[in-house]
């Protein structure tokens, strides 16, 4: 019996480490932002009541059919649809912020995406921290890049260094930002 159980206990572990790895993206350093397709969001749900809240929005309402704007869900969730074109690496400046998550879902089209830790001993304050904007820039040397395709989402942390469209093409990005608050 108690072979079984080892094998039971060996299958459960390798279905956790795919989840794992299908799921984060890891920087040069080892540091992990969790990244998936929307179908998977709901994975994550139990972090806090406003990330549950955030992915009951998403889960339940039309993405695509939002227009452009920002919409406040509640006072915990914030949406912002926006269509673009990415800019050039050089312009994406990475940032950060300290009281909201990020819940970003591209829509449409495709994007590059950068991530590092906030400990990444080459990242360097540009734009100090604005606490009206809940935004700091930074310029980094070892990061991670990421290709956000259609129905794609990065869920950023305060601790992640993010830096979102980055222009793969020409075409036009459509993606929502959801910033949900830290409480």
């Amino acid at each position: 019996d108690l072979e079984k159980y080892t094998i039971y206990l060996i299958i459960d572990f390798t279905i956790i480490v795919k989840f794992i790895i299908i799921n984060l993206i890891v920087d040069i350093k080892g540091n992990i932002m969790i990244i998936g397709k929307i179908q998977d969001l709901e994975r994550y749900k139990g972090l806090s009541k406003p990330i549950d809240e955030a992915i009951d929005y998403v889960l339940n309402t039309n993405l695509f059919k939002l227009e452009i704007g920002k919409y406040v869900i509640n006072e915990n969730v914030t949406v912002n649809r926006q269509r673009y074109i990415g800019k050039e690496y050089k312009d994406a400046a990475p940032e950060t912020h300290r009281k909201y998550i990020d819940l970003q879902i591209v829509l449409r089209g495709r994007e590059g995406f950068g991530y590092s830790h906030i400990l990444n001993p080459s990242l360097k304050v540009t734009d100090p921290y604005n606490e009206e904007k809940d935004i700091e820039k930074y310029t980094v040397k070892d990061e991670s890049l990421y290709e956000m395709t259609e129905r794609s989402f990065a869920l950023v942390f305060p601790e992640d260094v993010h830096r979102p469209a980055i222009k793969l093409d020409e075409h036009f990005i459509e993606k929502v930002v959801i910033k949900i608050k830290i409480v």
